[in-house]
Order: C-alpha cells, then structure tokens, then sequence
C-alpha cells in the first residue's frame, strides 16, 4: 500500500516537472485555474458523499 502511494506521488511530481518545463507561462496560468476548479468540484463531491453517506447510510 505504502509502495502504491508512493508510486503515484513520484508519478504526480514527474508530471509537475514535465509541465513547468514545457509549457509557457500562459498555459501554466490556465491550467492552474482549471486544477484549481476541478479541486473545488472534487472537494465539494467529497463532502456532498459524505453528507449522504451519514444522513442515509
């Protein structure tokens, strides 16, 4: 388990590291707007599951 975590946080940082050098500063900017999107969403998913995992579950 700890191997797979791992595995996916070296992966996550390779391709932090691919952007940073091959994309300009224009679409570094408008891709974190779109991460930073996509994290609210995913955070807002998250909390909606468990508001109905407790109310209904």
């Amino acid at each position: 388990m700890i191997g797979r975590i791992i595995k996916i946080f070296f992966f996550i940082a390779l391709l932090a590291l691919l952007v940073n050098r091959l994309l300009g500063r224009g679409q570094k900017r408008a891709l974190h707007e779109v991460v930073q999107i996509s994290a609210g969403v995913m955070l807002a998913a998250a909390v909606l599951a468990l508001l109905v995992y407790f109310i209904w579950g």
